[in-house]
């Protein structure tokens, strides 16, 4: 629980010190660069995690098509879901 709400806090910091323009533009270039670089990082952690586990390697024709399936049925409900908030207000 606690790590929850250590993440909370650290997303509120962030966002209050983008709404209020505390970080100056430099910083955020660099910022993005960081943001990269972690995400490269973190997508190569959890697939060596991924690669290291024989038990989620055996069963990944399954887990494929499911989530194959999972992501079709996001994209379709998040176009849907769009198409009608926009509709609903008016605008292309």
């Amino acid at each position: 629980m606690s790590r929850i709400l250590l993440y909370i806090f650290i997303i509120s910091c962030g966002f209050f010190l983008s709404k209020y323009n505390l970080i100056p533009l430099k910083l955020k270039i660099k910022t993005s660069i960081l943001q990269t670089l972690s995400l490269f990082f973190l997508l190569g952690v959890m697939g060596y995690k991924i690669g290291s586990d024989d038990k989620i390697i055996s069963e990944f024709p399954t887990l494929g098509f499911q989530a194959l399936i999972i992501a079709i049925f996001s994209i379709l409900g998040s176009i849907l879901i769009t198409k009608f908030l926009f509709k609903k207000r008016g605008e292309k």
